[in-house]
């Protein structure tokens, strides 16, 4: 009797897993710290910098741009997955969004005097919208990127127009899915009106799947950093046109002023309105809010800005890593363990700066919310924590525990085929 081997087709065979990129893992960090400046770092009006203002908005959107390029390495890398290895990629990223949406509910409980918005839920969501795009290759997302970059906030426009309440802001949570209403009302806060909705965050998420898919490993920094440049001068500089010389800052000044002395207000200044931090979108009394480009007022500008910013970051730490890894090692370590920051940050928070009609700790010194004291104990405290787990461990720990479990329902719904039997 004879033996042989049944002959297994390539898209069948076990994908061998390749190094970190590094330079991702940095810029990881560097959103980790940008968005513990967005969360406790003290504002000018209380003794802050206005540089901590750069932060804003641009540190969650790093982080959307880097978990579009999670899923584009995840899923093949330059070459999508194909045959099993993409049915694999289809079960593990769905599980992935499942895991980290309740997660998000589940960190949404803690309630705190600076009332962090939990971004986790709509990571989700963002996820499972990718599945379907998964096996598109470079200059489809590209396309698709830019194509929503546009629609998607004029969409969003459209919709909230014809709502009765266009703008919650905020994040979803589990008291809310008590009831149908209240389960509406998060969806609605999930695609459309929340902090981070998916009709104008999506670009970010297929903007670094797009990223992914040009081949991260062997791009040249100073294309990204090129290609991130030009968008950050279109957005920003962009908007700059239609606001100033266009007459649409003009406008909108007209406007908020007919409203405020309707209203019988006449002491508030309109400039600071127009510049406010968004909550997740802009007013839909008028087409020229979606001329504004500031942070998380979810408009083309805006969208097309920050992402320029985030493939900055990203093409700078591509060419700098190789030679500075040493310098940037604890920022790296932050990074590898961004989802563990997230929650320890989200925990500390609470127990930190609990809201005050709960307010029975007894708070360290100058640490009673937003502040210097908070914020560098929070990014210190980061950074030396990762720094030491990592020379222990390969992974965070809720990275290592999100893999295990959806790797261990993979091998479960998508088993690996067996590489080959005998006859």
């Amino acid at each position: 009797m004879t033996s042989s081997r049944i002959a297994v087709p390539q898209s069948e065979l076990p994908i061998p897993a390749l190094p970190r990129v590094l330079a991702l893992d940095a810029a990881r960090g560097i959103a980790v710290l940008g968005m513990f400046a967005v969360h406790v770092g003290p504002r000018p009006e209380a003794g802050g910098a206005d540089w901590l203002s750069v932060f804003d908005g641009r540190s969650a959107a790093l982080f959307a741009v880097l978990a579009g390029v999670s899923l584009a390495l995840m899923s093949g890398g330059a070459t999508p997955h194909t045959g099993r290895a993409a049915r694999r990629d289809l079960v593990r990223i769905g599980s992935r969004a499942v895991l980290i949406a309740l997660l998000g509910l589940a960190l949404a409980q803690l309630q705190s005097g600076i009332g962090i918005m939990i971004i986790l839920t709509y990571y989700g969501l963002y996820f499972l919208l990718a599945l379907p795009v998964l096996r598109l290759g470079a200059r489809a997302l590209t396309v698709l990127a830019a194509g929503w970059a546009v629609a998607g906030p004029i969409a969003s426009f459209l919709i909230r127009q014809h709502m009765q309440q266009n703008s919650f802001g905020g994040h979803p949570s589990f008291a809310q899915l008590d009831s149908w209403s209240g389960a509406w009302e998060a969806v609605q806060m999930l695609v459309v009106t929340g902090a981070y909705p998916a009709l104008t965050w999506m670009p970010f998420v297929l903007a670094g799947m797009a990223l992914g898919r040009w081949g991260i490993r062997e791009l040249r920094p100073l294309w990204v950093i090129g290609t991130g440049g030009a968008l950050a001068v279109a957005g920003y500089g962009g908007s700059w046109v239609l606001q100033h010389p266009m007459g649409g800052r003009a406008h909108l000044t007209d406007l908020l002023t007919a409203i405020m002395s309707e209203a019988g207000l006449t002491d508030f200044d309109p400039a600071s309105m127009i510049d406010a931090v968004g909550l997740g979108t802009v007013g839909t009394n008028s087409w020229w809010w979606l001329t504004v480009c500031t942070p998380h007022s979810g408009t083309p500008f805006e969208v097309l800005g920050a992402t320029g910013v985030a493939f900055l970051v990203i093409g700078v730490l591509l060419a700098v890593t190789p030679s500075a890894r040493t310098a940037l090692h604890p920022l790296i370590c932050a990074g590898s363990c961004a989802l563990s920051l997230y929650i320890l940050q989200a925990v500390a928070v609470a127990v930190l700066v609990p809201l005050p009609d709960e307010d029975a700790v007894s708070l360290p010194t100058g640490i009673h919310g937003p502040s210097w004291q908070l914020l560098a104990l929070l990014a210190i405290g980061s950074l030396v924590l990762a720094t030491l787990w990592r020379a222990v461990f390969r992974r965070g720990p809720a990275e290592w525990l999100l893999h295990r479990v959806t790797m261990g329902i993979t091998d479960v719904l998508a088993p690996k085929r067996v590489e080959a039997a005998q006859v």
